[in-house]
């Protein structure tokens, strides 16, 4: 079975067309739970809001006030990861998924079937760290 893309320089394996429909379904599995999650997530801050009007306490309001911001927080997180897992999605229609964004190398299979949203192999993705902690640590 052939490569669904000419591209990277063969520092590793390109993946087969199999691999990219067995991490596509994993991608629109866990995206199909996390819209659940923000949905679910949403919905209780929506609810905890309402009960601000008949707080009976200034306790009552901050652990409602806390509850909503959590609520909001892990709503935020999801949302970013769907749209992460919506772009690495993109990708795979696009034939770049598991291709570097750095070096065009491919990523190796292991590295995304543990991070499917993987931008980076390994020696980028280290590099690019390296890199970021040096730039905090400089300003």
């Amino acid at each position: 079975m052939g490569s669904m893309r000419e591209q990277g320089t063969g520092a590793g394996m390109a993946l087969d067309e199999v691999q990219i429909a067995k991490l596509r379904v994993r991608m629109l599995e866990r995206s199909r739970l996390l819209e659940g999650e923000i949905a679910s997530k949403l919905r209780e801050s929506t609810e905890d809001l309402e009960v601000l009007g008949r707080v009976g306490d200034s306790a009552d309001l901050a652990w409602i006030e806390s509850e909503s911001g959590l609520d909001l927080a892990e709503a935020q997180r999801d949302i970013e990861e769907w749209r992460g897992l919506r772009d690495a999605l993109r990708r795979v229609d696009e034939h770049r998924y598991g291709v570097c964004v750095d070096c065009g190398d491919d990523v190796p299979l292991e590295r995304l079937m543990s991070q499917p949203l993987a931008l980076r192999c390994i020696d980028c993705q280290t590099r690019n760290e390296h890199l970021g902690a040096f730039t905090r640590l400089a300003g």
